[in-house]
């Protein structure tokens, strides 16, 4: 199971606590996974919540990112475009028959997603969020 550890922190208290949020959800679609507790609805829910809530996560670490002058602000935004439509499309083609498949497919791709944009992307940044630039 993929959880956030201190190794993850980008040395900015509000943005590691957007990506604790992100592994929250990452936990939930699992967990549904795992327990069989998959449904439309339930799943229509988590992608509704996530769908949302990187939106206000691209926005809130885009805006700092351009406060503190970060060089690589348009190539990390057009990393968030991909994600956020690549997302919304696994969403529109949510349907009954395959609802376990998708949350699988999601689940995959977030956790390869996750790790890689933290780990690569943002860390990027931290010197200039951090207070190191």
């Amino acid at each position: 199971m993929l959880a956030w550890t201190d190794s993850l922190s980008v040395g900015v208290p509000k943005l590691d606590e957007h990506h604790r949020h992100l592994f929250s959800l990452l936990a939930r679609i699992a967990a549904m996974v795992e327990e069989r507790g998959l449904s439309l609805d339930a799943l229509g829910s988590v992608f509704a919540e996530l769908n949302s809530y990187i939106a206000y996560h691209f926005a809130e670490e885009e805006a700092m990112m351009e406060r503190a002058g970060f060089p690589f602000l348009e190539l990390h935004r057009h990393s968030h475009q991909t994600i956020a439509m690549r997302v919304a499309d696994m969403a529109a083609a949510l349907t009954a028959d395959d609802m376990e498949n998708t949350a699988r497919d999601l689940h995959g791709f977030l956790t390869g997603w996750l790790i890689h944009h933290i780990e690569i992307e943002d860390f990027e940044y931290r010197p200039f969020l951090a207070g190191g630039h």
